[in-house]
């Protein structure tokens, strides 16, 4: 039995091409969690642990069980527990310093085996999922832990698309240290949804791709749907709205789909969002736009602070109207207006008079319940008024500070809001899947990108590329 030979291994790796059961095998294993400590699970994205999350709640896994983050979530925790041990210098407001320097540090402070005792009494066991995309500072936490707990760790090298924060080990030197135990090939994402096809299909382009070879992608007619790119934008653009609503119509209600757009342009990815009824974006963890936005608020007072308000908001959600509230604002603090002010009027006229935080909080809420409004990146939203209800408790701290704040709290403990119809890029759907994925650039993607995208959707695939032959771009 698969669970049993993970069991019986102190240090082990599993090999996992998508859809191949993988997250499945972390639950049965999950499930065999007793003598009254967790199984510790780490992963990389939050958007991998809300995943995990869902998986384990629907096979029944007690909570108790298992404790669940993102590696770095797991390392802040143990900063923020011993800071004497863990000291560290840098901001998380500068993510770039911050992180490594987290990383070294909690891997040295694990290495002096100050803490030993408190993680063998508080875990039983240590399981790493998306291992290839587990850098040299993760990778030595992780070696830390193996020292004490036994420790499995799940990847696939062609799923390794996370290359760009720094080296990586080879999947040689990660199995020089984790002896495979398991190599996982029944393509049980499209099995169970009556799609073996596809699934054969998935892995067979694996292969190819491995071998550096190119893909066609009309050689699976009755789940792969290519369409070919025209070169102008709003053609394209308006060809791919119409495509994911002709897939909305003909699947069930239920039917999930994954559009993956761009990792390098997320305006792209935006503006899909904002063109696509029913889609939400799935956002980066950094919250890079939500810490830029909230600095701009700080310093700024009156009517400034209500245009900079309305203007953050018009990249979040339609029907803001701007400059309609704009104009009226200004007839109403005249005294010229004939018309009752609006909701959100009387919350904007409170902003100029007082400029507080409440007020400002209150205007948030407001332009989202506003009648026309439609929200398309949730994410951003609901922590930037988290945010904004930090700092109207709060007002020794500027709102960039309460922004940091937030950020580091969903980083910890990931989001669990997988919308139905998402948008994301590679880097930021990996690790999830839906019943239908639909790729808006083929042409952008190496090897491992295309392999990670046309391996999201169960039931069917649809690509826009140039040309029906992809996967030449190494």
């Amino acid at each position: 039995m698969p669970v049993d030979a993970v069991l019986k291994t102190w240090r082990g790796s599993v090999v996992a091409p998508a859809g191949c059961g993988k997250t499945h095998l972390i639950t049965e294993i999950a499930k065999r969690a007793d003598g009254g400590k967790p199984f510790l699970v780490l992963t990389h994205t939050t958007a991998g642990v809300a995943s995990l999350k869902k998986k384990l709640h629907k096979y029944n896994v007690p909570n108790a069980n298992i404790s669940v983050s993102t590696i770095d979530g797991w390392a802040m925790s143990v900063a923020k527990k011993f800071p004497h041990g863990c000291p560290l210098k840098a901001s998380p407001t500068n993510t770039q310093i911050f992180y490594p320097e987290l990383r070294n540090v909690v891997s040295k402070f694990l290495q002096g085996g100050h803490i030993d005792g408190i993680i063998r009494s508080t875990y039983s066991r240590l399981l790493v999922d998306e291992y290839q995309d587990t850098g040299l500072e993760q990778h030595s936490i992780v070696l830390c832990l193996s020292n004490l707990l036994p420790t499995t760790v799940f990847g696939d090298p062609m799923q390794s698309i996370f290359d760009f924060g720094g080296p990586l080990p080879s999947w040689n030197e990660v199995q020089s240290v984790f002896p495979e135990v398991l190599a996982l090939n029944t393509p049980w994402r499209w099995n169970n949804a009556g799609q073996c096809g596809l699934g054969n299909w998935i892995l067979n382009v694996r292969a190819e791709l491995e071998n550096r070879r190119s893909i066609n992608l009309q050689t699976c007619p009755n789940n792969v749907f290519w369409y070919p790119l025209s070169g102008s934008e709003r053609d394209d653009l308006t060809n791919q709205t119409k495509v994911l609503f002709d897939l909305r119509i003909k699947g069930s209600e239920t039917d999930s789909i994954l559009v993956i757009g761009s990792s390098m342009e997320a305006n792209t990815r935006h503006k899909f969002a904002r063109n696509s009824r029913g889609v939400h974006v799935v956002e980066p963890v950094d919250l890079k736009d939500m810490i830029a936005a909230s600095k701009r608020l700080d310093g700024i007072l009156g009517r400034e602070l209500v245009e900079c308000t309305l203007d953050i908001a018009s990249k979040l959600m339609t029907g803001t109207e701007k400059k309609k509230v704009m104009t009226r604002l200004d007839t109403i603090l005249a005294g010229r207006h004939r018309a009752e002010p609006t909701a959100v009027e009387i919350v904007a006229c409170a902003v100029v008079r007082q400029s507080c935080r409440k007020s400002l909080l209150e205007l948030w809420e407001t332009l989202a319940k506003k009648e026309g409004v439609r929200l398309y990146r949730g994410p951003v939203y609901s922590a930037f008024k988290e945010t904004l209800r930090l700092a109207a408790s709060d007002g020794q701290k500027s709102i960039e500070e309460c922004a940091s704040i937030v950020r580091e709290r969903r980083r910890h403990y990931g989001d669990r809001r997988i919308p139905q119809f998402a948008v994301g890029s590679t880097l930021l759907l990996k690790g999830l899947e839906a019943d239908h994925v639909l790729i808006l650039n083929a042409d952008e993607m190496n090897r491992k990108h295309l392999y990670v995208a046309l391996s999201r959707g169960a039931k069917s695939v649809t690509v826009f590329s140039r040309t029906a032959v992809v996967g030449v771009q190494m």
